[in-house]
C-alpha cells in the first residue's frame, strides 16, 4: 500500500503488506520526519496518482486548519478524480458518509497507542495553540465520504474563505438555491416592507453579497443601495443588478462619511462579522432593520441595544422571520441546523 503524506509535501511512504502494527509502525516514522505545522504545498504524486488508485485524505472542512489545507490540496492534485474524506473534526456540520468502519476493542488499543506516540505537542498544544488530537479527534467508528474536486473546495471556501486559498464557490451559501434562504430571503423582503409601511422609501442595504435579497427588495419597489466590499461579490452583484446604486462601502466606512442618508438601514445578516455595535450610532437614518439568528440577538444584540445602546435606540418590534431548520450546506454533501432569521426595529431616541 502506497501513502501520500500531502501535508507533509506530498513524500510517499509504501507500507509493508504484513500485519496492521507493522504498517502503523512504518507510519509513524514516515509522519515524524517532516513538521506537520508547516503550511503544505501542492505534492507531487508522481507514480503516485496512477489510474485506478484509491484517494484517501482529510477532510477540507476540517477544524483543524492544517488537516483541511491538506485536504484541499489532496483534491487539486488528484487530477479531477474524486477522493474519499476521513470525516474528522468538522462539528459544525453532517456529511453524507458512504464507507464507515466501526472499531473493535483491538483495532482501538492499536489506534489509542499510535496516537499516544505522536509528538507530545500535538495532545498537549503549545505556543498558544490548541491540542490537534483530541476526544473528539479520536473516533471509534472512522467514517469517509467522498468529493468530487469542486465540492472540496467549496466546502474548504465556507470554513476557510478569510484564508483566499480558493476561489469563491458560484453561489456560496446557497442563497439562489437552498429552499431554506430563499424562504429566508422572501420572508425579510415581506418585513421590510411592512416596516416601512410601503414601497416608497430608500434603504441602504450594507453587504448585500451576490444580491439575492437586493433584487427582491428593488423588485417590491423600494429604491435599495447595495454595498459591498468583497470584489468579487460586487462584480457578480453588478452581473445581477447593474451598477447603479451599487458601492464598495463597508458599515464602518458607511457610518463615519455619512453620504448615504436613507429612511432605513437593512443590516441583514452581517453582524457576525462587526467587532463594534456601536457602529451603527453614526449611520445617517433614524431606522434600523437588523436580521440575525435568535442566538446571537440574544447573546449579542439585544445586550448592547438594552445597554450601550439604550441612549440613542429604542425597539420598535421583533419578528421571527424564518425558524431553525436543517438544510444543506452543500447539496447532497454536508448538512447542517439553520439557525433561523429574526427581524429587530430599532428607532433613533
Amino acid at each position: 500500500m502506497r501513502v501520500v503524506l500531502t501535508g507533509l509535501g506530498g513524500r510517499t511512504a509504501e507500507l509493508p503488506p504484513e500485519g496492521l502494527e507493522a504498517r502503523v509502525e512504518r507510519l509513524l516514522r514516515e509522519a515524524g520526519t517532516g513538521d506537520p505545522a508547516t503550511d503544505p504545498a501542492v505534492p507531487a504524486l508522481g507514480s503516485a496518482a496512477e489510474d485506478g488508485a484509491v484517494w484517501w485524505a482529510h477532510n477540507p472542512a476540517d477544524w483543524r486548519a492544517e488537516q483541511a489545507r491538506s485536504g484541499l490540496l489532496a483534491a487539486r492534485a488528484a487530477g479531477g478524480r474524486p477522493v474519499r474524506y476521513a470525516v474528522g473534526h468538522a462539528g459544525h456540520s453532517q456529511f453524507a458518509v458512504d464507507r464507515a468502519h466501526p472499531l473493535d476493542g483491538r483495532l482501538l488499543g492499536i489506534k489509542l497507542d499510535a496516537l499516544n506516540r505522536l509528538p507530545p505537542e500535538l495532545l498537549s498544544g503549545e505556543g498558544g495553540r490548541q491540542p490537534q488530537v483530541i476526544t473528539a479527534t479520536a473516533p471509534s467508528c472512522e467514517q469517509f465520504f467522498s468529493l468530487g474536486p469542486g465540492q472540496a473546495e467549496h466546502l474548504y471556501y465556507l470554513l476557510y474563505a478569510p484564508l483566499g486559498h480558493v476561489e469563491v464557490p458560484p453561489d456560496p451559501w446557497g442563497l439562489d438555491t437552498s429552499a431554506y434562504e430563499r424562504e429566508r430571503v422572501a420572508a425579510t423582503t415581506r418585513w421590510v416592507r411592512g416596516a416601512l409601511g410601503g414601497t416608497d422609501s430608500t434603504v441602504v442595504e450594507p453587504g448585500a453579497c451576490e444580491g439575492a435579497l437586493t433584487g427582491p427588495l428593488r423588485a417590491s419597489g423600494l429604491t435599495v443601495t447595495a454595498t459591498e466590499p468583497h470584489d468579487e461579490f460586487r462584480r457578480r452583484l453588478a452581473r445581477r443588478l447593474g451598477t447603479t446604486g451599487l458601492t464598495a462601502d463597508t458599515l464602518e466606512e458607511l457610518a463615519s462619511k455619512r453620504h448615504f442618508p436613507a429612511d432605513a438601514y437593512l443590516l441583514a445578516e452581517i453582524f457576525y462579522y462587526i467587532d463594534d455595535i456601536s457602529v451603527v450610532d453614526d449611520l445617517p437614518t433614524d431606522l434600523l432593520l437588523i436580521t440575525s439568528s435568535p442566538e446571537f440577538i440574544e447573546s449579542s444584540l439585544l445586550p448592547w441595544f438594552s445597554g450601550p445602546g439604550k441612549e440613542k435606540w429604542r425597539p420598535a418590534g421583533r419578528h421571527t422571520l424564518v425558524p431553525p431548520r436543517m438544510d444543506f450546506l452543500v447539496e447532497g454533501v454536508a448538512y447542517q441546523r439553520k439557525r433561523g432569521s429574526v427581524g429587530l426595529v430599532y428607532r433613533r431616541n
